[in-house]
C-alpha cells in the first residue's frame, strides 16, 4: 500500500509541475506572439501614414550650406614638419 500511495504522490508532483512549466512556456510564447503581432501592426500602420506621396527627395547636404562653404574654403596654407625619431 505504502509503494501505490508514493507512486501516486510522485505523478501528482511531476505532472504538477509540468503543467506550471507548460502554463509558463505557453505564455511566453503568446507574449512572443503577440508583440510580434503588434509590430507588424504598428509597421503597417506607420506605411499607411507615411507613404502614398511617390517620390521622396532627400538632401543629405542643403544646396545653401554647399555654397556658403565652397565660398569659405579658399585653399590653406602649407606647413612643412619633420618627423622626429626618438
Amino acid at each position: 500500500m505504502g509503494f501505490v500511495f508514493k507512486f501516486l504522490l510522485i505523478a501528482i508532483a511531476i505532472s504538477w509541475i509540468f503543467s506550471k512549466l507548460l502554463q509558463f512556456f505557453l505564455r511566453s510564447k503568446l507574449k512572443q506572439f503577440v508583440d510580434h503581432a503588434n509590430d507588424l501592426k504598428r509597421e503597417e500602420e506607420r506605411r499607411k501614414k507615411g507613404g502614398g506621396h511617390g517620390n521622396v527627395n532627400v538632401d543629405h547636404i542643403p544646396r545653401d550650406y554647399e555654397e556658403k562653404r565652397s565660398k569659405e574654403i579658399r585653399g590653406g596654407d602649407y606647413i612643412d614638419y619633420e618627423d622626429v625619431k626618438d
